[in-house]
C-alpha cells in the first residue's frame, strides 16, 4: 500500500452576523483546504471545508487552541487508524 502525504490549510475568519465589529458578538469559522490539490483547485468551494464555527461573545483569540483541540483529535485519529479513503484522480 502506497502512503501519501496530505497537506492542509486552516483558514479562521472573524465575522460579527449584526454587521457591527464594534459589538461583543462574534462568529469565528475555520475552513480547511487541501494543498496537495493543483493550485486552480485548491480554493475552489467544492474544495474546501468547514470545520467548525465557533459563536462567541468574546474573542477566542487568546484560547483558540483550545477550540482547535477537537479537530486535531479527529485528524490524529484518522491518521493513526489508516481510514480508507477513494483517490478520485485514480478512480
Amino acid at each position: 500500500m502506497e502512503t501519501k502525504n496530505v497537506h492542509l490549510g486552516l483558514y479562521i475568519n472573524r465575522f460579527n452576523p449584526f454587521g457591527s465589529f464594534a459589538a461583543l458578538y462574534s462568529c469565528w469559522s475555520m475552513i480547511l483546504t487541501v494543498y496537495k490539490l493543483s493550485s486552480g483547485m485548491c480554493l475552489r468551494p467544492e474544495f474546501m471545508f468547514l470545520s467548525m464555527i465557533i459563536i462567541d461573545p468574546n474573542s477566542p483569540s487568546q484560547n483558540i487552541d483550545v477550540c482547535l483541540r477537537p479537530l486535531i483529535n479527529e485528524l490524529k485519529y484518522l491518521w493513526s487508524s489508516k481510514a480508507l479513503n477513494y483517490d478520485v484522480s485514480r478512480k
